[in-house]
């Protein structure tokens, strides 16, 4: 890991003080290290600020490591994180993980409804973040995300008082701003003065007689971030339909190949494994699901030798009208071991995740991480639910009004055949 270099004019101001920066030193550097005499303090704190960089990225890519090996732990991960950031020059960096933390334990309230795994990849997320910032490297942008909304659509079948706003419960709602739209028929008209944003995990939309100005003409209301869809609210009118759901299995007769790049050592493993892990994952997306793959080999002993890194790549589309409600399928896939010869190493997946089989290539004669060490992967076939894109109402959406008591019984009845029927086994 290469060590972080403070300029040496920040040195000369601890060492020498901003009065003597001014009144009793040269501003030239090489007159300023005789005059105050302090080259060799100089050297040595850059040595030292140096190695406490170093230790950070390493405390933080620990972190991380484990978070891919179980992001549910990321409670524990983020605890044992803070207290090995104990030197005061790792101050800034222990109070944003002790942030992290606090945001985080915040966020997993009952009405909250995101499970732990998916906390974890929020907080792996920010880590790597901050590990970014520390190595002075370009952030992404933190996507916001929603685990629920209530109520899951609006009946405007309901008195006023019973439908008056929208909660949506999620995470980063406060990093960038989200517009929210409402559609009436052909019109859209954007509605975001209406949403508060009360916490960075919860927010509200005012429905009442002062917040969005819905009518009979009103179809859905939408969240985009950075123009693309994020989420959908059904107004279910008195015409409005159930929306078609289905099932369909996606398989790709392919492989993808992944090698992670050098971030430690010599390159050469020579014998010492590595030891190896992969993760790989679904990410669903609205309309599409990425595939995350995740590989990190390390050398046994001697310089820790490490290859490690991670792509994403968009692996299903869904048919235009549709959007994928849920993965059905396994949501995740990972390997683990310790090569022990210069062949090539498969390791199975397993038949419900992404990965059907792992093929690993380790340890070779000359260089490895950067260059040969990686992994193949195939897949198992995805299998997503789909729902229609339309101007209707999923029957997920409703059976969650009607365990809230917040959909009339008029529309109940009205929409209670289609639902049969959807459920209605095809002959």
């Amino acid at each position: 890991m290469s060590a972080i270099k403070i300029p040496l004019f920040h040195f000369f101001q601890i060492f020498c003080g901003f009065r003597m920066l001014f009144l009793g030193c040269s501003v030239f550097v090489p007159v300023l290290i005789s005059g105050c005499s302090i080259g060799d303090k100089i050297d040595k704190v850059t040595d030292t600020v140096s190695d406490v960089s170093g230790d950070t990225v390493a405390t933080l890519n620990d972190a991380i490591d484990a978070l891919d090996r179980n992001s549910s732990s990321w409670q524990a991960v983020l605890q044992d994180t803070t207290s090995k950031l104990t030197k005061d020059a790792q101050s800034t960096v222990r109070n944003e993980v002790s942030d992290l933390l606090n945001r985080s334990v915040a966020a997993t309230g009952d009405e909250l409804r995101c499970n732990m795994d998916f906390i974890g990849a929020r907080v792996r997320q920010a880590l790597a973040g901050i590990r970014a910032r520390l190595l002075h490297q370009t952030v992404p942008p933190v996507e916001p995300a929603l685990c629920h909304v209530v109520p899951a659509a609006v009946d405007m079948a309901l008195d006023l008082s019973r439908r008056n706003k929208l909660e949506f419960f999620g995470y980063d709602f406060d990093t960038t701003p989200i517009k929210v739209t409402l559609h009436d028929g052909s019109r859209a008209q954007d509605v975001s003065a209406k949403l508060d944003r009360l916490t960075h995990y919860h927010m509200t939309l005012n429905l009442g007689a002062n917040g969005v100005p819905l009518s009979k003409a009103s179809d859905k209301l939408t969240l985009e971030w950075q123009n693309r869809p994020i989420s959908s609210i059904a107004v279910i009118q008195p015409a409005t339909p159930v929306c078609r759901e289905k099932t369909e299995t996606y398989a790709r007769d392919t492989y993808l190949s992944f090698t992670p790049p050098h971030t430690r050592g010599d390159k050469e493993f020579d014998g010492n494994g590595p030891e190896v892990w992969a993760k790989a994952s679904w990410i669903s997306q609205g309309t599409q699901v990425s595939f995350r793959l995740w590989m990190k080999a390390q050398e046994t002993k001697s310089d820790w030798t490490t290859a490690e890194g991670e792509r994403t790549d968009v692996y299903y589309t869904a048919p235009p009208g549709w959007r994928i409600d849920s993965i059905v399928s396994g949501l995740e896939s990972s390997a683990h071991y310790v090569d022990t010869d210069h062949n090539d190493d498969r390791q199975g997946g397993g038949p419900n995740g992404p990965v059907k089989e792992f093929k690993f290539r380790g340890d070779h004669d000359g260089d490895d991480a950067g260059s040969y060490t990686g992994v193949d992967v195939t897949f198992n076939p995805l299998v997503v639910k789909l729902v229609e894109v339309a101007n209707c109402a999923p029957a997920s959406a409703v059976k969650s009004l009607q365990v809230k008591d917040l959909i009339a019984p008029a529309t109940i009845k009205r929409l209670q055949p289609m639902m049969l029927k959807m459920q209605s086994p095809k002959p």
